[in-house]
């Protein structure tokens, strides 16, 4: 009795492992029949698919599987040996019965996975011919486990895709990303398939294993350049995706951050959560407490609470989404950008998802009002599962909604109940949403299945909490109490009373212990006299920190401090401290100040007001602002009151920079007064002076005169003087049209500066002065745009100072410590965007490219995605994919009438039967998802020849060359050094990985007897465009020796080798004149 033949323990593992991988992923509902079908089921399965297919007169031709089936056929022969005693081989074909009725219930996709598996079938033609002899060889096993497992991993590809929520909306948008993927395997299998016929063929030993290395180097490879390739697209796709949303994420950044830590500065305070049932039931991975509404009163760690929550959830891996709104940020209270925020964060998770929004909303340049971003989010949290046999959670964390009007609570409460009623009637997706706000009738009206954790109810863990929190802050004033003699007990005393007075209210216990830390005491006894004394109630404590501050100040002190609180309680944006510093300055309206107000009257509010730690200035609680709107304060701030103020300090400023900024004055009298912060306020003042002025112009009586009229008319009459007016061209365009609210302004001078400022900083003017300045992709030469109104001038000015001083390491006038104040402050202040409406017209950017980069997405037109494309954006979609076909998909060979005779090939000693190009057709076509794409970082076209007009083995810069067009024709180039004397002799050998790559293919039978050989070659190329030029007669360019090929059979010419593989090359060898060029050595030396 024969023995068994001996299994490789690699080649079993290697199918164990891609089985487990399918079972896997596979739900045990659609695998229930696999181990008991086999391939005459799946047959006839296709056909039962097409009957149904016809009666839907959506009949497709399922013979075209046949090839697949005959090959399965033949290989489930070969690899049987593999798989004896296992359920592993009816998984070859099981899977595609499963895929293909799924499928069916949509064409194009049913079209393209019949494809798919037709290419699979190609490759498993060699099987017909081969028997188990070779069974018993471990390597040749190993290469069978390689083909079981690629196979496998297209059904598991396959598979998920038609099984995805949603899936046949995403299709179209995401086919691409899996044809990649597919590409990769079929390639795969090619090369293996290369190395089961050297193996078959019985090659010496040596070559075949080098064979096999190789083809594992390129697998390895083949994928890191795929995962790249899609990551750089995605990443493109998505600043696209930004841009189209008009999303800026800085504020909720800032937010999120200067609320975390708080938290993390004082650990463990926020623990007890984790032990709470209904936080546990809402953290869980089950449906249960869908809705979960944290409410508590003012003060009491909600906001900290959640963003501890958050990293709690990110740190478990959690898929979590969140929105902080804060009054001071005014845009995160809108509903739009809630909506902004949460689509950003889920598209991050999923490439396929941004590729849909991509191509969808993107290119088919659809607006982004309210009711199509609701669609999208919800079509997006219903697609967000990818894996068929895992159910997707989403967790959604919404923290101060109170801080939002009424009408956009409800709308806030509409979608969440919305999205949680539709994700937990999926199968897929279950969305999870937090509410943290105060008590609210309009969330409480509109809610529906919500959870609400009161934390008035939650006073025993909350005071341990803060308890906890008193206990470190108490730490930091250790030494003060030792010097007042405090002895330990009485320190716990002194925690415990604050803890107490507390009543469950985090923001009472901080104020007691700055009001401990600020006071200064001469007996440790007066330190727990003082707690004592303090009122239990938040609003008696702002009362008393109040007066503490003004009961010793004048009439006029007052009012200064009044109007601190009124810059921080209304200013369009948080301010920075400088910022802040000058718009006090200017606050009195006199535009000629030669010292910026002094930093120790924010000292004088330091209770009630903070630094944070992106330096811009906040009440430590939105409660101090709405305690100083109450007529309990006894100092009511007023909004209509403060934004006239903010508008004298607006215009006064741009007054102060006219004679700085617009007009001729000494370059170091500029620099001293921006690098002190006198100038702090321009940035602001530019983007919001006419927002201020219209404001108070339509709540004030017409022909009434004040102080902010008097000014803007000044400010006005400076502009129109600083115009050349004898080259000024008419406006044709209506101020009045752009806002309704110049009507208002009595002054036709005024309105039409006014008007003119508008223009500049409007979508309209931004175009205009793009274009004014050259093409889109040059203008980043230029560090203004150009532009008719003053305003533009003194902010471009400013600018340009702020970037001088930003390169200085010092600066004559101005101390070291100032100088690095102002680097730390205003580094964004050089590089604002140029758009009125853009957040990022006031915090800016770092460096100038990211501006520019930015910038660009405001323009009406569209950027190519493909990684590494440096093209100007274009304007419409058709022009885009016109690019895309032009560049960066490579397109089939045409086909050639010609073929070569048989006589002519048989006297030539070529076998026609095994040679690629005996057929009609040349190389097959390939698709912009390849792999081999990826070279293509420049705009360089498709044509496999580098016209040569010398045979030399060693090309002199002195020749002419003509210009390559060629896919990935720089692949792989060296840098040069300039010709010199038109003699640069090329010293290099071909790289290793082209001399292996001519290797392979010397070896391969059908280019047995060709001849070719690789060099490199001296060339120029353009810097702009990236093509090959002459090497003379162009400024723009660089040298570098690229990596060619010479044929010695087609003269005259060098050929590309198109990547690591040389595959570009391959086309050639296969192209019928050079077959008959070949043909015709051979028979002529017989």
């Amino acid at each position: 009795m024969p023995l068994k033949p001996a299994i490789s323990a690699l080649a079993r593992q290697t199918i164990r492992a891609a089985f487990e991988e399918l079972d896997h992923t596979i739900t045990p509902a659609d695998s229930r029949d696999f181990p008991n079908t086999t391939l005459h089921h799946v047959r006839k399965a296709a056909l039962n698919i097409e009957n149904q297919l016809a009666a839907r007169q959506s009949l497709r031709n399922m013979r075209r599987l046949e090839p697949l089936f005959k090959g399965l056929e033949h290989y489930a022969k070969v690899v049987d040996v593999l798989c004896n005693g296992t359920p592993y081989l009816a998984w070859i074909w099981a899977p595609i019965t499963l895929i293909l009725r799924v499928a069916s219930e949509y064409v194009e996709a049913f079209e393209q996975i019949i494809k798919g598996y037709s290419k699979i079938a190609e490759t498993l033609k060699r099987f017909e011919v081969l028997s188990d002899a070779f069974s018993s060889n471990k390597d040749f096993q190993q290469t069978l486990a390689v083909f079981y497992a690629d196979i496998l991993q297209f059904h598991k590809h396959a598979y998920k895709f038609v099984r995805r929520k949603s899936w046949k909306l995403l299709f179209l948008t995401t086919w691409g990303r899996f044809q990649r993927r597919f590409n990769d395997i079929l390639e795969d299998m090619e090369r293996h398939g290369t190395l089961v016929d050297k193996e078959a063929q019985a090659y010496h030993i040596s070559e075949v294993q080098q064979l096999q290395h190789d083809i594992y180097a390129w697998k390895e490879e083949s994928r890191e350049k795929t995962s790249r390739f899609e990551e750089e697209q995605a990443a493109k796709q998505y600043q696209s995706i930004i841009s189209w949303l008009k999303a800026d994420e800085s504020d909720q950044l800032a937010i999120f951050d200067s609320i975390s830590a708080e938290g993390s500065k004082y650990p463990g305070t926020c623990d007890w959560a984790l032990k709470n049932k209904k936080i546990v039931s809402f953290l869980k991975h089950k449906p249960e407490t869908s809705i979960l509404w944290l409410q508590g009163g003012p003060g009491s760690g909600k906001s900290v609470l959640s963003t501890q929550l958050v990293n709690f959830m990110k740190a478990a891996k959690m898929f979590v989404v969140y929105h902080f709104c804060m009054h001071s940020y005014t845009s995160s209270t809108t509903y739009e950008q809630m909506l902004r925020s949460m689509l950003l964060q889920i598209l991050r998770k999923d490439c396929d998802l941004i590729a849909h929004v991509y191509e969808k909303c993107v290119l088919e340049k659809k607006a982004p009002a309210i009711p199509a971003l609701e669609r999208l989010l919800h079509t997006l949290l219903t697609s967000i599962s990818q894996e068929p046999r895992q159910n997707e959670y989403i967790w959604i964390v919404v923290d101060g909604l109170n801080e939002c009007d009424i009408q956009r609570q409800s709308s806030v409460a509409t979608l969440i109940n919305h999205i949680t009623s539709r994700t937990s009637s999926s199968a897929r997706a279950t969305c999870k949403v937090l509410i943290s706000s105060r008590m609210s009738p309009a969330l409480s009206s509109r809610l529906r299945k919500r959870q609400v954790l009161f934390l008035a109810e939650e006073k025993e863990s909350i005071g341990l909490a803060i308890r906890h929190y008193t206990s470190q802050r108490l730490v930091s004033l250790q030494e003060k109490f030792n010097q007042l003699h405090v002895s330990s007990s009485e320190v716990e005393d002194i925690r415990d009373e604050i803890t107490k007075k507390s009543d469950g209210m985090f923001l009472y216990a901080r104020l007691v212990l700055d009001f401990l830390d600020n006071k200064i005491f001469f007996k440790g006894c007066e330190v727990k006299a003082s707690v004592n004394e303090l009122p239990e109630k938040l609003s008696d404590f702002y009362r008393k920190i109040l007066t503490q501050i003004l009961v010793r100040l004048d009439p006029q002190s007052v009012h200064r401090v009044k109007s601190i609180f009124c810059w921080v309680a209304f200013a369009r944006r948080p301010l920075k401290k400088i910022e802040f510093l000058s718009a006090i300055s200017f606050s009195t309206g006199d535009p000629d100040i030669a010292h910026l107000a002094p930093t120790y009257i924010l000292d004088i509010c330091g209770s009630l007001v903070e630094e944070r730690r992106d330096n811009t200035l906040a009440f430590i609680h939105v409660s101090v602002k709405e305690f100083l709107q109450s007529s309990s304060s006894g100092l009511v701030i007023d909004e209509r009151e403060a934004v006239a103020e903010h508008g004298i300090a607006t215009i006064t400023c741009l007054l102060s920079g006219l004679d700085v900024f617009a007009k001729a004055s000494q370059n170091d009298t500029k620099y001293l007064r921006v690098a002190r912060g006198l100038h702090g306020f321009h940035v602001y003042s530019t983007e919001y002076w006419i927002e201020y002025l219209l404001s108070h112009a339509t709540t004030t009586p017409s022909r009434t005169t004040s102080v902010i009229f008097d000014l803007a008319g000044k400010l006005a009459e400076n502009l129109n003087g600083l115009r050349d007016h004898s080259t000024e061209v008419q406006d044709s365009l209506d101020p009045i049209s752009q806002d309704r609210r110049l009507a208002s302004l009595q002054n036709p001078l005024l309105r039409k500066e006014v008007g003119r400022a508008l223009f500049a900083r409007s979508l309209k003017g931004f175009e205009s002065g793009h274009q004014t300045n050259g093409p889109a992709d040059k203008f980043g030469a230029s560090n203004s745009l150009p532009s008719k109104d003053g305003i533009s001038v003194m902010l471009a000015s400013y600018e340009e100072s702020v970037k001088f001083l930003l390169t200085q390491n010092d600066y004559p006038g101005v101390s070291a410590e100032e100088l690095e104040t102002f680097k730390s402050q205003f580094r964004a202040s050089a590089y604002t965007c140029r758009l009125g409406s853009c957040p990022r017209a006031t915090c800016g950017f770092d460096s100038e490219a990211l501006r520019l980069d930015h910038e660009m997405s405001h323009l009406p037109r569209i950027r190519c995605n493909f990684p590494g494309c440096q093209s100007p954006p274009f304007v419409s979609t058709q022009a885009l994919n016109n690019h895309l076909k032009k560049y960066h998909v490579s397109q089939p060979a045409r086909k050639s009438i010609r073929r070569i005779s048989t006589s002519l090939a048989t006297n030539s000693g070529i076998n026609t039967t095994d040679a690629p190009w005996s057929d009609h057709t040349q190389a097959p076509p390939t698709s912009i998802d390849q792999p081999k794409q990826i070279q293509n970082s420049g705009h360089t076209r498709r044509n496999e020849q580098a016209p040569l007009n010398a045979p030399s083995s060693t090309a002199l810069p002195g020749m002419v060359v003509d210009k390559v067009f060629v896919e990935g024709g720089n692949f792989g180039r060296v840098e040069a050094p300039d010709p010199v004397q038109d003699n640069v002799n090329c010293q290099l050998s071909p790289p290793q990985w082209l001399r292996a790559a001519l290797h392979i293919l010397r070896r391969q039978k059908s280019y047995a007897a060709d001849r070719f050989e690789g060099i490199m070659h001296y060339s120029a190329v353009d810097i702009i465009t990236d093509d090959i030029v002459p090497i003379h007669g162009n400024p723009s360019v660089r040298y570098y020796y690229l990596p060619r090929i010479r044929c010695h059979d087609c003269p005259g010419r060098l050929y590309v080798p198109g990547d690591a593989l040389a595959s570009q090359f391959e086309l050639h060898l296969r192209n019928i004149h050079h077959r008959e060029r070949v043909a015709q050595r051979l028979l002529s030396s017989r």
